[in-house]
Order: structure tokens, then sequence, then C-alpha cells
């Protein structure tokens, strides 16, 4: 029987609350902070009690951090109060009883029973998937077949500033300017240099004994810098039948340099676009 988050005994919540990998960045003028989670890689779980524990623990962390704001008082209440009321939040939105409920196309479902590379290029042949989507797979993949799950993010960052202090937050906006969040010793238009080529992995592993199926994605594909449809942000698939080991394709991810494939699933926003 699939055990829920309000199974899980409350302890291992609350040490786990206190270990997350989060960090808090001072904005410019004092006067407030940006709560960063970090993606941690996680090595061959059972999907549903992860990503059931890590919405709870994010949103403790994250009514803790409003309320305190608010009233300095509220410092002085125990973990068990956010918790619960994190419980009671995603209680009353349904929260994942909806993502578990969206409709998946029955090819990836089929996917999952298949061993021949060549079966699964016709799968996935024309295929898309939103990330509310991608959640339910994860589930799904576990729930009826099995398959426990792994997520890693690898970042290689270009030759020359090893020994730079590199900002917690940046990100390039709309208008080109460079937004900043943490602190550096390297000018903006070094940090417009590091986003610009740095090269950012993001992988999704679904594993049952020898076989394992990947779907992943670069910075570059959800900027619409990869040669795919005129841009259109998508998901690479490699799995234990393209003749290289987990291992090795790991190996290759963690180097930038990872095998090519020619499978491309498009990826969408949650409304379709």
């Amino acid at each position: 029987m699939e055990k829920g988050i309000n199974d899980t005994d409350e302890q291992t919540i609350k040490n786990t609350l206190k270990s997350i990998n989060s960090k808090i960045i001072p904005d410019k003028d004092g006067n407030g902070f940006y709560r960063v989670f970090c993606d941690e890689n996680v090595e061959k779980v059972n999907p549903v009690e992860f990503y059931k524990l890590y919405e709870l623990q994010k949103r403790a962390i994250i009514y803790r951090d409003l309320l305190i704001m608010k009233t300095p008082f509220a410092a002085r209440l125990s973990d068990d109060f956010f918790i619960r009321f994190a419980k009671e939040e995603l209680s009353k939105e349904n929260f994942w009883e909806i993502k578990e409920q969206i409709e998946i196309h029955d090819n990836f479902l089929k996917l999952l029973e298949t061993t021949r590379k060549k079966d699964q290029e016709s799968l996935l042949r024309g295929m898309s998937i939103n990330p509310d989507q991608l959640i339910s797979l994860i589930f799904k993949s576990y729930n009826i077949y099995g398959y426990l799950y792994s997520r890693y993010r690898f970042e290689n960052f270009p030759k020359g500033f090893e020994s730079n202090i590199i900002p917690k937050i940046a990100n390039i906006e709309e208008d080109g300017a460079i937004k900043i969040i943490g602190e550096t010793d390297l000018s903006e238009g070094q940090v417009k240099n590091i986003l610009e080529q740095r090269k950012v992995i993001i992988s999704h592993f679904f594993d049952k004994d020898n076989e394992w199926h990947c779907f992943f994605t670069t910075y570059n594909s959800i900027g619409g810098k990869e040669n795919w449809k005129d841009g259109q942000p998508h998901f690479h698939y490699i799995s234990s039948a393209f003749g290289i080991t987990r291992d090795k394709f790991i190996e290759s991810m963690e180097s930038g340099q990872y095998k090519s494939t020619s499978i491309h699933i498009d990826l969408l926003g949650n409304n379709g676009d």
C-alpha cells in the first residue's frame, strides 16, 4: 500500500526540515531576503514519498519565513506548528491528488514496458509533455511498474572562473539587464558570460533492476537555444537499450559532453503552450 505523507514519522519530518538544502540571501537594501532551495541529487528513491515530503518541507519553511517577517514573535513557534499548517494547506488544495490524477499519453506508460530501442523511438516520436504530466509519470512509474527514481543536476562553468566568487543567484532579464543576488567579485559582463556559456543538465532516471530510462533537458533547451523546431524547449531521452551503461552516461553528463540522442520530446507549459 502506498505510504502517504501523513503517515511519515513526525520526528523524521522535523529532522529533515532542519537539513533541507536552502539558503537565505539578503537583498541589497537589507529590508528583505530571498529563500533559495537548492536542487540536490536524488539517488534511487520512492518518488512518491520523496516529492510529497519535499513539498511539505518547502511549504513549512516558506510559511515560517513569511510569518516571521510579519511578526518576529513567530520565531518562537515550534517546527510542529509550521508542519501542521503546511499539511492542512496541502490537504485543502488537494495538491497531490490533483497531480496524481493528471492524464498522460499511453505511449509514456508503454515505454516503461519496453526493452528495445526501436520500440522506444517509435513510442516517443512526436510526443510532448508538461511539468505536471512529468510528475504524474514519475509517480505512475513507481506505483504501477515499481521503478525507483533518481534526479541529477550537472553544471559546468566556462573555464577561467575557478578562483572567482560566483553569485548565489544571477539572471539575464528580458531587457538584457543582469540581476545579481549574493556576493561576487565578478563584473556584470563576466556574470553574463558565465550564464550564457555554462552547461546545465537536469536528468530524471527511472530504474528497475538493470533497466533504466532517462529524460533529460538542458538550460539551453529550456531557453530555446538548441536547434529543434525553431527553439522549442524539449527533453531528450535515452535508456539502457541505447548501448551505454548508466554509469558511463552519468559520467558524460558530469563532463558536459553527454552522448547525443535523436529523440526529442517537446516540453510544454502546464497550459499546453
